[in-house]
């Protein structure tokens, strides 16, 4: 992983004072901690001051710990923390309601006019449509879904160690 991430994965793209003297401040970090000594820390900041674009900073700050951890936290942002549902199981829902829904609003229609006691007899399409789509939203938060977080998970491992 790089920088270039950041920046769309063009090297050539500018940068500016703002994001020099972040820059800096990760250099300072590599010196506190003694990763670099000031002789090190003097020669990578003129050349990251003369930077002018992203390819250019990257080579001064590629081998210092706190920079991958930098790029890290922002890999680690910008993935999802965890799955959300499915489109199919919204159409799914939303299929199943309309027929429920008509069967329904014509039995009411037909209750409200004949002005009598009537069967509830729409609970025959109401139960197997209800039965089906509950059966598959259980089957997908169930089975599909933790496999579908076994296998982001390990790619984040894979791309973890590969950085």
């Amino acid at each position: 992983m790089s920088s270039l991430e950041r920046f769309g994965g063009d090297r050539e793209l500018r940068v500016g004072n703002a994001e020099r003297a972040s820059l800096t401040e990760i250099l300072r970090s590599a010196v506190d901690q003694g990763y670099i000594d000031l002789e090190e820390y003097e020669k990578r900041v003129d050349i990251l001051m003369a930077a002018k674009t992203v390819g250019e900073t990257e080579i001064v700050l590629s081998d210092l710990p706190a920079y991958q951890r930098v790029l890290q936290a922002q890999a680690d942002a910008n993935v999802p923390d965890k799955l959300h549902t499915p489109e199919w199981i919204k159409w799914l829902w939303a299929g199943v309601s309309i027929p429920i829904g008509i069967v329904t609003g014509v039995w009411a229609f037909v209750y409200f006019l004949t002005d009598s006691t009537q069967y509830f007899w729409p609970v025959w399409a109401v139960i197997p449509l209800t039965v089906v789509a509950s059966v598959l939203t259980v089957a997908e938060r169930t089975i599909i879904r933790p496999s579908e977080e076994r296998k982001r998970r390990e790619r984040l491992r894979r791309k973890r160690n590969q950085g």
